[in-house]
C-alpha cells in the first residue's frame, strides 16, 4: 500500500501552501470581474478542465512510477468523487449536482487543506496535484455561488447527508472486495487533525456525526448570504 505522508499544520511549510492555494483561488474568482476574456461562458469550463487534467495527469505519473493500484488511485475519497463533481457543475451548471458537490467540497476540501495527508504520498507531481485537487473544491463551490446563483435549498443538508450513507456503505463494500481504504472506512487517517478520534469502527461514528454537523452547519451559514 502506498504510504501515506502529512503534512504538520501550521509550519512555514503548510502556511506557504495555503497561502499560495487561497491566493490562486482569489485571483482566479476575481478574474471575470476585471478581465474581458474570463467573462466568457468557457471559463468556468477552463476551471473545471484544468480539474480533470490535474487527475489524468496524477494517474499518469504514478503509473509511470510502478505504483498505481486499483486500492490507492480510484477517485473514490469522497474528495475524488467530489473532483468530478466539480468538474460537471463547472462544465454545466446543475443545482441537483451543486448540492452534493457544496457539503462534500467544502467539508473534504477544508479538513483535507488544514490538515494534509498525502495518501498517494508526496513525491514530485502528487504534492502538487494534492493541493490543485482540494483547492479546486473550494473553488468549483466559491464560483458556483458567486457566478452561477448557487443556494441551498432547506433539508439538502440532511438529504446530502443521506446519500452519504449510500455512498459509505458503496465504497465499504468496495474496500471490502480489494482490501482498499478509501474514505477511510477500513482505517482512519494518519492526519494529526483532533476530529479524528477512536479506532475502527468507533472512529466512523464520530465521522457520521461531524459529517452531519458539518453539513449543518454550512447550510445555515448560506442562509446569510442572498
Amino acid at each position: 500500500m502506498t504510504q501515506h505522508i502529512i503534512m504538520e499544520s501550521f509550519t512555514p511549510e503548510w502556511w506557504t501552501c495555503i497561502t499560495v492555494v487561497i491566493g490562486i483561488i482569489a485571483l482566479l474568482l476575481m478574474l471575470p470581474q476585471y478581465v474581458d476574456w474570463a467573462k466568457h461562458t468557457n471559463y468556468p469550463k477552463y476551471l473545471g478542465l484544468l480539474l480533470l487534467l490535474n487527475v489524468v495527469i496524477e494517474n499518469i505519473y504514478s503509473y509511470s512510477l510502478g505504483s498505481w493500484s486499483i486500492e490507492n488511485n480510484l477517485p473514490l475519497h469522497l474528495c475524488g468523487i467530489s473532483t468530478f463533481l466539480s468538474v460537471a457543475v463547472l462544465w454545466r451548471f446543475n443545482a441537483g449536482i451543486a448540492h452534493v458537490l457544496f457539503y462534500w467540497g467544502l467539508t473534504g476540501g477544508l479538513h483535507s487543506l488544514l490538515t494534509p495527508e498525502f495518501d498517494l504520498g508526496s513525491e514530485g507531481f502528487f504534492y502538487y496535484s494534492y493541493f490543485i485537487g482540494h483547492g479546486g473544491l473550494l473553488l468549483a463551490c466559491l464560483y458556483a455561488i458567486i457566478y452561477q446563483g448557487f443556494k441551498p435549498e432547506k433539508y439538502s443538508w440532511f438529504r446530502v447527508f443521506l446519500l452519504t450513507q449510500f455512498v459509505a456503505l458503496v465504497i465499504g463494500s468496495f474496500n471490502w472486495a480489494f482490501g482498499s481504504n478509501y474514505m477511510y472506512l477500513s482505517s482512519p487517517p494518519i492526519a494529526k487533525n483532533p476530529l479524528i478520534i477512536g479506532e475502527w469502527p468507533w472512529y466512523i461514528l464520530v465521522f457520521e456525526g461531524l459529517a452531519l454537523t458539518h453539513f449543518f452547519l454550512f447550510y445555515r451559514l448560506s442562509r446569510v448570504w442572498k
